[in-house]
């Protein structure tokens, strides 16, 4: 999902690097989508070994955005590989890196190297709020009672950009400054919209790599856009409880070039304006 998602933000090459039993399945899922074997022990489980120097030459070759978290696995040497491959990633050529799922959970068991990974590079970690307690060793209700807070000393303290999902996503950003998403519905809470959001973050970034913090701001509001579009097109009032992630890929292209009537804009607080379908033909 998160490589399907970044091909439809408009990434040029994407790359799924994912263990061999599951290779042809992902390779299905579109032809433009490239894959790439990791090596997994006896067990069918993401190995160390891909961390070696020649395996990880190969793994980065020509890559210019690098996503990590979603279905690695929690393993201890999932765990390993997921901070090793951040950590690698800053050496040499610095890649702009999304971490999302396993990923997080994985730094939240070695936070004392988070800085490194995000040394000299942007990192973009996109918590849920359950992910964020783990990663600033905090309750579930402390992080919701203070999410700018939280998510604004996280991001200045690890010099990253962090995306606190859920209710009115915060994007923070390495220098103090918070966007407050206005896109999105409760539909988004099912699983697999994570994944789309690691993709379009991704995606973004790999076409605007100088301007990082409007590109993940961008990714948010589009992401919550499209699942605002796909709700208002299943019916009358929209359909959140039958919205299942991937269906708003098909609604990325009218998010994309969506605009508001009037010369200034439209501003508005939750989903689309009710006086306008974004695309006009669709009643």
């Amino acid at each position: 999902m998160a490589s399907l998602a970044a091909l439809r933000s408009g990434a040029g090459l994407v790359t799924a690097a994912v263990a061999p039993p599951v290779l042809p399945l992902v390779a299905a899922l579109a032809p433009e989508l490239m894959t790439q074997a990791l090596a997994i022990t006896k067990a069918g489980e993401l190995s160390t070994d891909n961390l070696e120097t020649d395996r990880l030459k190969r793994l980065l070759h020509r890559i210019t955005v690098l996503a990590v978290g979603p279905g690695l696995g929690t393993t201890p040497e999932a765990v390993e590989f997921a901070v090793g491959l951040l950590e690698a990633s800053v050496d040499g050529k610095r890649l702009p890196a999304v971490a999302d799922a396993d990923a997080l959970n994985a730094i939240a068991q070695h936070p004392e190297r988070l800085r490194k990974m995000a040394e000299g590079r942007t990192l973009v970690l996109t918590p849920h709020p359950g992910e964020m307690a783990r990663l600033a060793g905090l309750s579930i209700q402390e992080v919701q009672a203070n999410r700018i807070r939280i998510a604004r000393d996280f991001a200045t303290k690890y010099q990253l950009i962090l995306v606190l999902k859920g209710w009115r996503t915060l994007i923070a950003h390495p220098d103090g400054s918070i966007a407050v998403n206005s896109t999105g519905n409760p539909a988004m809470a099912k699983g697999g919209s994570g994944d789309l959001l690691t993709g379009m973050i991704a995606g973004l970034l790999a076409q605007h790599p100088r301007d990082p913090q409007r590109a993940v701001e961008a990714a948010v509001y589009l992401h919550g856009l499209a699942a605002d579009i796909t709700t208002r097109r299943s019916g009358i009032g929209g359909d959140q409880h039958t919205l299942l992630a991937t269906d708003s890929l098909a609604n990325l292209s009218r998010a994309f070039r969506f605009h508001a009537q009037g010369d200034s804009g439209y501003c508005w607080l939750q989903g689309q304006p009710r006086t306008r379908y974004p695309d006009r033909s669709s009643k």
